[in-house]
């Protein structure tokens, strides 16, 4: 519901792969998108940490359909290494963050402290 209202308002929505909140994020997204013009640009934008063929088939189905997606193919590192390389990725292309995490989410709470850290208005909200 948030992709979805900030794509109708006009926003850019950054996310990443994987089921949970980004793939919730994503199909938000396409669905306002759905609901606009179809002469906008894409307002939502897909970094990967490694490759779309290692993301869930769900997600790799709603992948398909997103225009802008990178992958960063980072197959060579852990797949916690290689997330944070792609947060910082989705943080240098956001102005704001808007951050769903677990008290325990360690990666998720280190790129909304690296966000802060860079002077972006950063909102986080647990899950817990």
């Amino acid at each position: 519901l948030v992709s979805f209202a900030l794509v109708l308002t006009g926003n850019h929505v950054y996310t990443s792969g994987g089921m949970g909140t980004n793939y919730v994020a994503m199909r938000g997204a396409l669905r306002a998108e759905n609901d606009t013009a179809s002469d906008i640009d894409s307002r939502l934008s897909v970094i990967l940490p490694q490759r779309i063929e290692d993301q869930p088939l769900e997600v790799q189905e709603v992948l398909k359909k997103v225009k802008n997606v990178t992958e960063l193919k980072r197959n060579d590192l852990p797949l916690d290494k290689a997330s944070r390389l792609c947060n910082t990725k989705l943080i240098e292309g956001a102005s704001e963050l808007i951050v769903f995490a677990y008290h325990d989410s360690w990666t998720v709470l280190d790129c909304a402290a690296e966000a802060r850290r860079k002077d972006k208005l950063v909102t986080l909200m647990y899950l817990d």
